[in-house]
This record gives structure tokens, sequence and C-alpha cells, in this order.
């Protein structure tokens, strides 16, 4: 089973490196990995490699790991690609854009398909080179927006794509925190796209968790590491029944901060320094990066560490007949029944061989799904936007959520993009 990692430098690796460790050393059915790191800077993916080189020794696992000296070298004979890039030139030539306008728009809605023109390009060519170098390879990109960039290169590029967002496994293991039991032992059920879904279904240990989060959320609050960013939960709960499906990305409702919360913040400055530490001081000592016991998961010592045991069981559900659940962002198909069937929509979804099955879980309240919908909706023709390049389709995206700027915004908006990304 192989795995190309396009971004090999990022320090996303060392936590798909661990996930895949824990993988390999817990699975009823042997398999092995090999992990092929592509950075255009290879002096970022170096450290990395021998991260990767520590965990196989260190663990006893078959993780069999080389830095590529090209894209194309990393991408041949790949089972799954993996695409975690930042691309500063296109940011950067976006933001210029965004600037010349003098206006600015939801970054949750509009601008989702603003940062989707600007990365299409890059993946478009990747996929592209996947069907010459390992055709039937599983896309999978961390790249924002997932969903959007995931539903263009599938049809775009004609190969199998998925997105994949931090953001449901790290409420799991922030209620895991909270409720102090295993990761595992909380189960959800999510419905929504990228960055704006909602639980239908929750269980801590196989009680209702619904049940148990509205009983101890005085307890869960008054905790010394109670993370601001989770400052939305509860009043969301009070208004809708649900939790969201992100525990941060709270728009388009509005959460009025606590007292404390300037001072709690202060408190989680300088992660990327302790991820960078962290690093540093495993390939110093030669000992594998292990969070301590119960530690909360903004705390954590890898970036995002249960992203990269999802990607872990992912590849194990290709590798071997042990079939996985996991979240992920797939082609509707049914999944949310009052969804449209050509939306890419964020569902758990049954991993087995090489198919990712989105599992059906009914209708998503209209009373309280509602806008989410119609962000799928839109999320679908920006995707439509990419394959026609028709500014028509693009105004027609943006005037699915018209509530969020002025009809002249939304035009200027629409057309300056069309201008800067229509060829």
């Amino acid at each position: 089973m192989k795995l190309a990692y396009i971004g090999g430098g990022s320090m996303f690796v060392p936590s798909v490196v661990n996930g895949i460790g824990e993988v390999l050393r817990s699975s009823p059915l042997p398999f092995e990995v090999e992990l092929s790191l592509y950075d255009i800077r290879p002096d970022k993916a170096e450290p990395m490699l021998r991260y990767a080189e520590l965990v196989s020794r260190a663990w006893g696992v078959p993780l069999h790991s080389a830095l590529a000296a090209s894209r194309a070298e990393a991408l041949d004979g790949a089972d799954v690609v993996l695409a975690s890039v930042w691309l500063q030139d296109e940011h950067e030539r976006l933001e210029r854009l965004l600037a010349s306008l003098g206006f600015r728009l939801p970054l949750e809605g509009p601008e989702v398909g603003a940062w989707a023109l600007a990365c299409a390009p890059w993946s478009l060519a990747l996929v592209q080179e996947m069907r010459q170098r390992c055709p039937g390879a599983l896309f999978v990109t961390l790249m924002n927006p997932t969903d959007v960039i995931a539903g263009f290169v599938r049809e775009a590029g004609g190969v199998c794509a998925a997105g994949l967002c931090v953001e449901v496994d790290h409420l799991r293991a922030a209620l895991a925190y909270y409720f102090r039991v295993p990761y595992d032992s909380i189960e959800m059920t999510v419905a929504g796209v990228n960055h704006d879904g909602w639980v239908l279904r929750l269980t801590v240990d196989g009680q209702d968790g619904y049940e148990v989060l509205r009983e101890r959320w005085g307890e869960i609050e008054a905790d010394a590491d109670f993370h601001p960013g989770n400052r939305g939960l509860l009043p969301i709960l009070g208004l809708t029944d649900h939790l969201r499906s992100s525990a941060y990305h709270n728009w388009p409702y509005e959460v009025d901060p606590g007292p404390d919360d300037r001072e709690r913040w202060g408190r989680w400055q300088g992660k990327r320094a302790m991820l960078e530490s962290a690093l540093a001081e495993a390939l110093r000592a030669g000992r594998p990066i292990v969070n301590p016991p119960g530690v909360h998961p903004e705390r954590s010592r890898v970036m995002y560490p249960f992203t990269g045991l999802t990607l872990g069981r992912l590849l194990q559900s290709r590798a071997t007949p042990q079939a996985n659940i996991l979240v992920m962002q797939v082609p509707n198909q049914g999944a949310i029944s009052n969804f449209p069937d050509e939306a890419i929509v964020e569902v758990n979804v049954l991993a087995q061989g090489r198919r990712l099955l989105p599992l059906p879980v009914g209708e998503l309240p209209d009373w309280l799904g509602g806008y989410t919908r119609l962000q799928a909706i839109q999320r679908r023709l920006f995707i439509d936007y990419l394959l026609d390049r028709r500014l028509t389709t693009l105004k027609h995206a943006l005037a699915v959520l018209p509530m969020f700027a002025s009809v002249q915004h939304y035009n200027q908006f629409a057309e300056a993009l069309h201008r800067e990304y229509s060829t």
C-alpha cells in the first residue's frame, strides 16, 4: 500500500506517521505501507523522513519511507495520494485581488469559492499527473475548501477523490477529553458540508451523549483546559438541541465571548513552536512523539492526531478486508435524503477495499440544516463554475446565500473573480 504525500514537509506529517504506525501495530490483518514524501522544499521534508524511519524502528511496524526527488516519483504506483500544501503564490494573488475590491465577504460562504478558484489549477494538474502515474489511486485533499476541490478534481480529472477535514475528528477528540473517555468511545453521526454540519447522533460509551453533555457542561466549562474556541458548543446546543460538526466554526451563528476568554486564549499560544520542539526532541532522543494521557487535543504534540489515525484506517481498509467507518467528503448519492445527489457532503463513510460508500442518515431537518443545504448547493455551483467557467454560473452560486452582502458587492465580487480566473 503506497501513500504519496504531496507536501511532505508539512507539520501534519508526524500526525499521519503516528496514525499509520498505530494502525499497523494494532491491525488484526497485517499489511505494509510505503510512504513517499515529496515537497518542493526537500530540506523541510528530510526531518519528516527521519521521523517516519524512527517510528518504524521504535514501534517495529512495516512502514517503509522515502524522500521522492520529484512529484512524478512520489506518484508512481501510489494507491492513495494525499495533498497537504500551502500554495503561497496563489493565496497572495487572491489576497491582492480581494484587497483591491475594498470590501470583504464572509469567509465561510462566498470566499469558499474564491479559495477554490485559487487552488483549482494546481489540484487539477496533480490529478492529471496521477492518471498517468497511478491510475486508480484515491486522491485525498486536506486543502481547503476540501469538498469543492474533491468534487472538482473528481469530475474534471476523472479520479476517485474525497475531502478530509480535521474538524470532526477534532470535535470527537475534544469531547473525549472533556468526558474523560477514550477517543473511540465517542460515536457520532454527522451530516453537512465542510466546516458546516451537524451531529445528528452522539453516544459516549453507549450512553446518550447529548444527555451527558447537558449534565456535565458546568464541570466541562470550569476545566482549566476548557478551550475558548469551544464556547459555542452549549449555546448552539441550547438553541438547536444539536452540536455543530466543528467545535470552532459557528458561522452564521454568532456566539458571545465569555468574560475570561481573552485570558483563556492567552493560554493557548505557541502551538507551532510546541510542534516543532516535539519533533526536534523526538529526532534527538530517537523516540516517537507520544502525548501524555488525557491531554486536551489542542495540547497535542502532533497536529490533529486523530486525523492521522483516520488516514491510517483508510489505508488499512484499502489494503485488507478490514472495513472502517470514517467521516469524509464524498458525493451525496442519497446519503442525506433531502440534499441534491450530486452535492459533495460530509457524512459517515464506509471504507471497504476501494469503495467509499456514504452511509444513509435520512433527512437533515429543514429547520436545522436548511441553510446547510443551501451551502451544499452553493458549493456544487462553485464546482460547476470551475467546470464551465461561465460568469452566470458563478453569480448563481453567490445568489444562493444573498443575505451576507449587497447585490452590488456580489456582482463586483463575481466579475473580479471571473476576470482573474476564467481561463
